[in-house]
């Protein structure tokens, strides 16, 4: 679930920053080890994001974003929201 809040926050966005990312996910700056271990390895371990400076990753103006694994993903879940939504119309 965390995941799935993960890529549609990013998917919003071309490329995001951290602090933009854990805005979106209402988590204060405190939670930066929450945003790592919930959040971030979870989607870069499933090879649906991608940092932006992949070879510096504590570089001060580090983003974030899709990778083409994640924009199927996306598609994926908003294709099973729509699904849903008609479905919940007809009943």
């Amino acid at each position: 679930m965390r995941v799935q809040r993960m890529v549609k926050i990013l998917g919003k966005f071309d490329v995001v920053t951290r602090q933009g990312l854990m805005a979106e996910l209402g988590l204060k700056r405190e939670g930066i080890r929450n945003f790592r271990v919930k959040y971030w390895y979870p989607s870069r371990d499933a090879g649906y994001v991608m940092m932006v400076y992949a070879g510096a990753p504590t570089c001060p103006v580090q983003a974030y974003k899709l990778t083409e694994k994640g924009r199927e993903y996306l598609a994926e879940l908003q294709k099973q929201e729509t699904e849903q939504n008609a479905d919940s119309e007809k009943d």
